[in-house]
């Protein structure tokens, strides 16, 4: 059975709620409920997009950044392009701006032909591309020295395998000797000086910042 003070606790809530304003502001508290169910979802998509557009002006403005980085260096640069520029032939020629891995091979056969020594076998680790491919770029270019290794296996005396490595080091079109190893076979009675070269054919490749093209 209820108590006096839970019939007294009941009657008053019950009077309360019969009141016009009790009506009206449970009433009220439900539209604003409501309203704000419904605004959430519909400003959602709306934040979202702003928050996609906040970023892609974050990525512009680096973007010019970079730009102006770039246009500065430039204009540093121009001057001493200009006091250089009739060198710079000299430079491409022993750092060029692609592999150009057939010529240096040519190369390297020219001088081993010269000094009568038998290349028996000649590895690229990696064949490098002779073109940069820009087709549905832009690119922000930067420079950067890229060695093409190569394994040489060449037989011959000591004094021409030598001199054969010196023609290279001196050669204008840059080559690093990065190793040498000797050793001697056995060919039909005699001995036979063997040498397995490593060299670095290096070049100045172009490292790229791709952005779609629009």
């Amino acid at each position: 059975m209820k108590t006096k003070k839970q019939r007294d606790l009941f009657i008053t809530l019950q009077q309360f709620y019969q009141k016009p304003i009790a009506k009206v502001s449970l009433e009220l508290f439900l539209s604003i409920a409501t309203i704000l169910f419904f605004a959430i979802f519909a400003i959602r998509p709306t934040l979202l997009t702003m928050s996609d557009l906040l970023k892609e002006i974050e990525d512009k403005e680096k973007l010019d950044k970079q730009f102006s980085q770039k246009i500065a260096a430039l204009s540093t640069v121009q001057p001493l392009y200009l006091q250089l520029q009739d060198q710079l032939s000299i430079l491409d020629e022993a750092l060029p701006s692609n592999p150009q891995l057939i010529y240096s091979l040519k190369v390297i056969e020219k001088i081993a032909s010269d000094l009568h020594l038998v290349i028996s076998s000649i590895n690229v680790v990696k064949i490098p591309e002779e073109k940069i491919n820009q087709d549905n770029v832009i690119a922000l270019t930067s420079f950067e020295k890229i060695d093409v290794p190569l394994i040489i296996s060449i037989s011959g005396d000591y004094s021409s395998i030598r001199q054969f490595v010196e023609s290279l080091k001196e050669y204008r079109r840059s080559f690093v000797i990065d190793t040498i190893i000797f050793s001697t076979k056995e060919l039909r009675g005699t001995r036979k000086l063997e040498a397995r070269i490593t060299i670095s054919a290096p070049y100045f490749g172009i490292k790229e910042l791709k952005l779609d093209k629009p």
